[in-house]
């Protein structure tokens, strides 16, 4: 994206800075020593290397070019604890000025919904300023037996899942082939999505879950080659209603398949629309002073309207628009609230079929 003196002035004079100082309001910085004028510090509880790491070194860029007050955002990575480690430490931190920032996705959310101990953090209680969503597919390689949605309803054996997490984003999948009445043998510890591919490819494991950027790239060059067969996907919210990923518009969604209201379909659709309507984000402090939040809101509209950062963002964003966190931060809000019964279940589900403790 080139330089924009223009829309860079225009946002200047209309937004104002988004690095003032709050004075009397916000509580001691806990452990934060901050970079240095012009830089935003941003957490992110993951390795680098990973998809939101890169997501946060795609997006980043693209707000400090369009913030004269910000010369570079600043990746600080701290994982650990399946990102509780790096969630809590920036939750204590308590910066509310705009110059500490939080990157996660729905792995973090997942370990707040599920009231893990450890997870001393409220996505409901943190403030959106960007969020975006994808979409996901759970696809077979036909060698696995496996050519059809019916054949996998009637399978007659346990399937092999390739995971990484069971109460991570595998979560999502595992609860759509519950709602299904797959019998799953999950496999668990892989360190990508890239092993779960190559293991379901090897026909080493039978079921894999992509999102929709490396499904259309990886999984479907096998799938025009006759080699696998996509078995559902997780589709997009319209409203209230699950309906088809425009980006994947052959691919059933679970909700075509199955519906209905069983706890198991309940729990993917609670899960589901955090996981995956607003799968990741940039984040600030609950009581961050209402200009930076308005500033974000505007520059995630800037960028929606330039097709030249449409263009450069269709891989990293996966064919998805940003959101504006502020004006969906309702939605998702009310996303994070799960009923009593589908979590009990879900936590239950976990235990028992797949081994996983919340401690």
């Amino acid at each position: 994206m080139k330089h924009d003196i223009q829309r860079r002035t225009l946002l200047a004079g209309l937004l104002g800075g988004s690095l003032f100082t709050i004075s009397g309001c916000a509580p001691a910085q806990v452990a934060y020593n901050p970079s240095g004028p012009g830089i935003v510090d941003v957490v992110v509880p993951y390795s680098s290397g990973g998809g939101t790491d890169t997501w946060a070194r795609f997006i980043t860029p693209y707000f400090a070019k369009l913030d004269p007050q910000i010369n570079r955002y600043q990746i600080q990575n701290i994982p650990g604890g399946e990102s509780i480690t790096g969630t809590n430490a920036y939750v204590h931190a308590g910066t509310r000025d705009g110059r500490q920032l939080l990157v996660s996705s729905a792995t973090t959310y997942f370990q707040s919904m599920l009231d893990h101990s450890a997870a001393e953090f409220d996505f409901a209680e943190l403030e959106p300023l960007a969020l975006n969503g994808t979409g996901a597919v759970v696809w077979t390689n036909v060698e696995s037996g496996i050519r059809s949605i019916d054949d996998l309803l009637s399978y007659g054996k346990p399937v092999k899942y390739a995971g990484m997490s069971a109460s991570g984003l595998d979560l999502v999948a595992l609860l759509g082939l519950e709602a299904l009445g797959v019998e799953v043998r999950g496999v668990y510890g892989f360190e990508g999505r890239g092993p779960t591919r190559l293991s379901v490819q090897r026909n080493e494991t039978h079921l894999d879950f992509q999102t929709t950027a490396t499904y259309l790239t990886q999984v479907q060059p096998l799938v025009d080659a006759g080699q696998a067969v996509p078995l559902f996907s997780v589709g997009e919210l319209d409203g209230n209603e699950i309906v088809r990923d425009p980006n994947l518009p052959d691919v059933p969604t679970l909700s075509e398949i199955v519906g209905g209201d069983s706890l198991a379909y309940r729990a993917f659709r609670s899960f589901a629309a955090p996981g995956f309507f607003f799968q990741k984000g940039l984040w600030t402090n609950s009581e961050t002073d209402q200009r930076v939040l308005d500033n974000y809101d505007s520059m995630v509209k800037a960028l929606n309207a330039d097709p030249e950062f449409l263009d450069e963002a269709k891989d990293a964003l996966g064919g998805y628009s940003l959101l504006s966190g502020p004006e969906v931060r309702d939605q998702f809000r009310s996303a994070l609230t799960i009923p009593e019964d589908v979590l009990n279940y879900t936590k239950d589900f976990l235990l028992n079929k797949h081994g996983s403790a919340l401690h």
